[in-house]
């Protein structure tokens, strides 16, 4: 049994995973960004941060690759904004959600999300179940 805030994580078919499959990289993102609230933000690199692997260019490309079901803009760059094509678009969920936001973007001091412990347990789960990055023989 899990306890409040500790949902089982689930893959795509929705079954739950007992922690032994692991995630790519796209998946950890994923999982990551459906935690973040509505009216909340994350930075390309506040979700490389929190993952513990990669860096916001990867994170950006991964959520270019997402589909209709993952809430895109709630992930933008660190000045508040994103690409100008996806800007007038995101508007109108920002809009939707009450995101604190400025004439050209999202006010971050505001709106980047602050997670809870338990929140914060979440997230490291996601994380575990990345595979451990193959790094040069020198650099072991």
């Amino acid at each position: 049994m899990t306890q409040p805030g500790q949902e089982p994580l689930r893959d795509q078919t929705g079954q739950a995973d007992g922690g032994t499959a692991g995630l790519d990289y796209d998946e950890a993102v994923f999982a990551l960004v459906a935690l973040i609230p509505s009216g909340k933000v994350l930075s390309y690199g506040d979700i490389a941060e929190l993952l513990g692997s990669g860096g916001p260019r990867q994170v950006g490309k991964t959520m270019g690759r997402g589909g209709d079901d993952v809430t895109w803009w709630r992930v933008i760059r660190s000045n508040g904004t994103l690409p100008a094509d996806l800007q007038s678009i995101a508007n109108v969920h920002w809009d939707r959600e009450s995101t604190p936001r400025t004439a050209s973007g999202v006010r971050m001091a505001k709106a980047r999300w602050q997670p809870s412990e338990a929140d914060h347990a979440r997230i490291d789960r996601v994380a575990e179940l990345l595979p451990i990055p193959k790094r040069h023989p020198r650099m072991i």
